[in-house]
């Protein structure tokens, strides 16, 4: 009997053992006490020129919240909407307030490049994982942090892949490239112009425009007479806009207009740019995934609105994020649960499923194995464009 006794202690005991080493995290553990909500950041730019963007992103999440009952492994989900405006500073407070909150699990967004870079420095301090729908920036997943992923493509993607359009596609041999300087759209227009040139391709200029600006006509009439059959924008739509408009009121008509997927959409550059945003080509995601119509029509419905530009991706990055709190979270006996960070990162990274904008799988750095795809502006909508192989 006692040997009995001592049989079933020492199996208690392994068990409790067992358990405890499997809560054990090198990142650390977050620990949500029963009753209480585990809370989800979400950060866009809510006001400004890009609201439209950040706001189609925000009800992305809040579908996708709403699609699971906003709850996972039986506890309720609050999300944590801030406003980081797409600039660094907002960013960074808003990434101080999250990880402060015990009861913060990880991030969706940030939006922008330049507030996705310097707040996950943030995150990565305080071991949180954060999936952007939107941040393309190429530097965004090239400084070996674990905790970053996203469901969008890398910029270093949409510059080759739009100068090889052009070059090979089009036929198009000249270039004018600007950039509004900032860590989003100045890489992609310098690879654009690297790709360009690389294929024989002559980029009669580069220059740099200032966000927030509404007259670009000056370095346009300077363009103006190098005759470039491209105009080239790395950049947002509501500078995109103005430079496909404007180039059209200086004289510069037969130029293509080209750009990247800050551009593509219907209400800030295709409205915005009006009728000079015909013919237009802007490089976005790869065609939506085989529930995306049913989706659409469902998001369609709740919002009433279509959806714009990278909602369909932030939705996809927040069943990503539920899809592997669910995987590592522990439910304790005393009612409360336990997710490791680490874990949950790597959950993130390993898991694979079919999303609305297709498959979502992540490289090991955390980069979407999406791929990028030319759109051309036909009749105040984006069509893909023909001539690509996909």
């Amino acid at each position: 009997m006692k040997k009995q006794l001592f049989l079933v202690t020492l199996l208690v005991f392994a068990l409790g053992l067992s358990s405890a080493f499997a809560l054990e995290d090198e990142w650390g553990v977050i620990t949500i006490p029963e009753g209480e909500s585990l809370h989800l950041g979400f950060a866009a730019a809510l006001t400004g020129d890009y609201a439209n963007l950040g706001l189609d992103e925000r009800d992305g999440m809040i579908l996708a919240l709403e699609d699971q009952n906003s709850e996972v492994l039986g506890f309720p989900i609050e999300a944590l909407v801030e406003d980081d405006q797409c600039e660094g500073s907002p960013a960074m407070a808003i990434a101080e307030k999250f990880v402060s909150d015990p009861l913060f699990v990880g991030l969706i967004g940030h939006m922008c490049s330049p507030s996705s870079i310097p707040a996950s420095k943030t995150y990565e301090k305080h071991g949180f994982s954060m999936i952007s729908p939107s941040t393309t920036a190429a530097e965004y997943t090239a400084r070996g942090m674990e905790n970053v992923f996203r469901t969008c493509f890398s910029d270093d993607m949409q510059g080759k892949v739009a100068a090889e359009y052009a070059y090979n596609v089009l036929e198009l041999k000249t270039a004018a490239v600007l950039h509004d300087k900032s860590s989003y759209g100045q890489p992609i227009a310098e690879n654009f112009k690297n790709t360009f040139e690389s294929l024989g391709g002559k980029v009669v200029t580069l220059e740099g425009l200032t966000r927030g600006d509404k007259d670009f006509r000056p370095i346009l009439t300077k363009i103006k007479p190098m005759n470039p059959q491209i105009v080239y924008f790395g950049g947002m739509a509501a500078e995109g806009a103005l430079v496909a408009r404007q180039m059209r009121d200086v004289g510069i008509k037969k130029a293509v207009f080209i750009s990247d997927d800050g551009c593509y959409s219907v209400p800030d550059f295709i409205e915005g740019a009006g009728e000079a945003s015909e013919g237009a080509y802007i490089t976005f995601a790869q065609p939506k995934g085989a529930e995306y119509d049913a989706w659409e029509q469902r998001f369609t419905e709740r919002f009433e609105h279509e959806p714009i530009t990278f909602s369909p991706q932030t939705y996809d990055a927040t069943m990503a994020m539920l899809k592997a709190i669910e995987q590592v979270g522990q439910v304790q006996d005393d009612g409360s649960l336990m997710i490791g960070k680490k874990a949950l990162a790597d959950a993130i990274r390993n898991n694979e499923f079919e999303g609305v904008t297709g498959k979502v799988a992540f490289t090991e750095s955390g980069d979407s194995k999406s791929g990028v795809v030319v759109y051309q502006v036909q009749g105040k909508e984006f069509v893909v464009a023909p001539g690509q192989n996909l």
